[in-house]
């Protein structure tokens, strides 16, 4: 289901506006909805030819889903010697929240410095789908 905002679309998973179940949780977008909506551009127009809907799919992702600066205030303060803590999986649900251990070790993140070159600022937003 899309919602019009001007000359772009934003995609949900449903229709409703009061609907409360995830992943929509009173009408608002996932990362999951948009990548979808990307690829079913993307599709069209390798299909096609015509790019000018996955552009539009692009623009709208890039207004309304990526997190600005104000809304992603500690991007610079990212390291990437240490990008996570660890946090062991449960078998059961009264295990929930792990509890997090920074005595084990958790790698570095590779691409950090490139994307920060490539972009010329810290604040990256990768979306995971």
């Amino acid at each position: 289901y899309f919602r019009k905002f001007g000359d772009l679309l934003v995609p949900y998973h449903s229709v409703e506006t009061l609907m409360v179940e995830a992943p929509d949780h009173g009408h608002q977008t996932t990362s999951e909805a948009f990548s979808y909506y990307l690829w079913l551009e993307a599709s069209y127009g390798r299909v096609s030819g015509d790019w000018a809907p996955f552009k539009s799919a692009w623009a709208s992702m890039e207004r309304f889903i990526i997190p600005a600066k104000a809304d992603q205030p500690t991007n610079d303060k990212y390291n990437a010697s240490k990008p996570a803590t660890y946090a062991p999986e449960h078998p059961r649900m009264d295990r929930y929240p792990a509890v997090l251990d920074s005595a084990i070790p958790v790698g570095s993140d590779p691409i950090a410095a490139e994307l920060k070159a490539a972009y010329g600022t810290d604040d990256v937003y990768g979306m995971h789908w």
